[in-house]
């Protein structure tokens, strides 16, 4: 189960982030890189009406147009040839010199089919840059997670101490937050480069561009600049601190809350966040301002630092702040039933990045369960919480940051719910059956067919419903195809099955009886025995006809055993015919004789 959050995004100097990078090194006039583009099957996502992979086309263009005509670069692509492959990843171009006409067109003739092996599609961009015997920079945009079995933050510490100098800026195409940004995050931060965030055309072609600058502009490094930071009012756990600096303002320049037994003089802070940019890189000059910065998910004794990225040393101020815990209270019944809905009243801090929620009792402080929590509103927060399918102990958790740390929690018991399907032990295929069910109501739920064995995630479409409340009476189509079935209660959408009963589907045949010579365009009533989907017919096609031309036809009715129907304007030989799923099932020969003029 994944747990997708809220998305935020480094769209300019003023942008607040809880994972924000100092900037990266510069890699130089005359040096290579390697742009490195997802070309797995999910590029294929739309964002304002548009294929993701098209807007990295338009966002590679424009990165061409600014890239350096005397510093060379590469390009790679994984995913754009087989689907499931991991070792699908492709050096289009090595970074030997810059033709900006030949990447664009070998990035306009990607494909999107397969996996996402990021970690070893950067390794490969490294050895083809030579990394540990050159400086070598990375430039990889991915809009997912990997999926081949790798660690993308291993491998950033890896290169980073392998390498000479290498570095790999990151773009975050429309990633939830989670695991894969977090991945990213990681890769970046690793190796000394930016990790960008970008959910739209727009914010992608930003991003696209600054990490060019940080890739092709080399940063001077400058001595000490007078600087000043202090905090305003009390600091609590993962509320915004009014923060008052003043420092020279330049870009990369930012505001940290810093563990210093952990954390060194230059390091990554707890928390936070760049300063607005307000003189370039002059040396000369004093800026100040108010920012708030979010204080770390856990209390203790911080550092609060004015840090530059472009100065030795790069601590230009720090104060000491206390940051004090908050108390989260959570009110919930100790059992509940699997599938269900329970209410919770849950007392603690709120922002957008706090969820309260379902989690197996005893996981890790990362766990979450997708669609098995809310956020909440308020300093008290009444919320309605979805109960897992699969029954179990578990607990209620106040969840810190996306999962930095369990504020509070209670434990509660998911009981398998009291479910019950039952319908005819045979029924015939294109029909319809009544379906009596009891169990957990819900939209994410349904009754239905799927194919006897099969797992919890299997379905037939269009056979199929939702429950109604805790008893349900339903009138269901049945599969199209004979065979084994079962009928089934399912949570969740297919992540348990509650009940279910084995039932056997029969081929679909059909009876009519209608006499061997009609006049033209009479009204009709036939008689028949068939089934009864909604979508099968019974009408007058020309003598062995597949149903595709037909005249005089109607759909064939939910209730009674005669269809009305009018014969055929046209004199000859006609077969009436019983059509299930566009398929004749049943005809019989009628000969049309014209009708008497008056």
């Amino acid at each position: 189960m994944k747990f997708f959050a809220r998305a935020s995004v480094l769209a300019s100097a003023l942008s607040c982030l809880p994972l924000l990078v100092p900037a990266a090194r510069a890699a130089g006039d005359g040096e290579s890189a390697i742009l490195v583009l997802d070309a797995s099957g999910s590029m294929w996502g739309q964002l304002q009406g548009r294929t993701k992979i098209e807007l990295a086309r338009d966002a590679v263009d424009g990165m061409l147009k600014q890239w350096p005509a005397d510093q060379s670069l590469g390009l790679i692509a994984y995913g754009h040839r087989r689907k499931g492959d991991c070792e699908d990843i492709e050096v289009l171009r090595p970074a030997q010199g810059f033709d900006a006409a030949a990447i664009r067109s070998q990035v306009n003739a990607l494909t999107p089919k397969g996996m996402t092996p990021i970690s070893a599609s950067v390794r490969m961009a490294a050895e083809q840059l030579k990394f540990t015997e050159h400086k070598a920079t990375v430039i990889l945009v991915s809009d997912g997670e990997e999926t081949c079995n790798a660690d993308p933050c291993a491998l950033g510490t890896e290169l980073e101490k392998l390498g000479v100098d290498f570095t790999a800026h990151v773009i975050g195409f429309d990633l939830p937050e989670g695991k894969a940004r977090e991945q990213l995050q990681c890769l970046a931060k690793n190796t000394g480069g930016e990790y960008f965030e970008a959910r739209d055309a727009g914010e992608l072609t930003k991003a696209i561009s600054e990490a060019v600058s940080a890739s092709t502009t080399p940063e001077p490094v400058l001595g000490p600049a007078p600087a000043s930071v202090r905090a305003e009012g009390p600091a609590i756990i993962t509320q915004p601190v009014e923060v008052h600096w003043t420092g020279p303002g330049e870009k990369g320049d930012y505001l940290a809350f810093v563990d210093p037994t952990k954390e060194s003089a230059n390091a990554w802070g707890e928390t936070m966040l760049r300063i607005p940019t307000q003189n370039g890189s002059s040396a000369e000059g004093v800026s100040s301002g108010v920012l708030k910065l979010d204080a770390p998910a856990h209390p203790g004794r911080y550092e609060l630092r004015y840090v530059s990225d472009t100065r030795e040393p790069p601590v230009l101020a720090k104060t000491v702040v206390e940051v004090s815990d908050a108390v989260s209270v959570i009110e919930a019944p100790d059992t509940a039933e699997a599938g269900g809905s329970i209410t919770v009243v849950a007392r603690g801090p709120a922002d957008p990045r706090h969820w309260v929620g379902f989690a197996p009792a005893g996981s890790d402080v990362s766990t979450y369960l997708k669609n098995y929590y809310e956020r909440p509103t308020g300093d008290v927060s009444t919320l309605k919480l979805n109960v897992p399918a699969e029954p179990g102990a578990y607990e209620i958790r106040y969840v810190l940051n996306e999962g930095e740390r369990v504020l509070g929690s209670k434990p509660i018991t998911v009981v398998a719910a009291k479910t019950s399907v039952s319908g005819p032990a045979t029924v015939m295929a294109g029909d319809r059956v009544k379906v009596s069910a009891s169990g957990p109501s819900s939209n994410r739920h349904w009754i239905g067919f799927a194919p006897a064995g099969s797992g919890a995630g299997a379905y037939v479409g269009g056979a199929y419903d939702r429950p109604q409340g805790s008893k349900s009476e339903l009138t269901i189509n049945t599969p199209l195809e004979p065979g084994a079935y079962e009928y089934r209660y399912v949570l969740d959408e297919g992540e348990a099955i509650a009940a279910s009963q084995a039932v056997t589907v029969t081929a679909a045949t059909a009876e009519m009886s209608i006499a061997a010579n009609v006049t033209a365009s009479t009204a009709l009533n036939v008689p028949f025995r068939g089934p009864r989907n909604t979508s099968n017919w019974i009408g007058f096609v020309p003598r062995g006809g597949d149903g595709s031309e037909y005249a005089g036809w109607s759909y064939v009715p939910a209730q009674g055993d005669v269809v009305e129907l009018r014969a055929p304007d046209d004199a000859g030989s006609w077969d009436l015919v019983f059509v299930v799923d566009s398929m004749v099932i049943s005809r019989t020969p009628v000969q049309v004789s014209a009708g008497v003029s008056p």
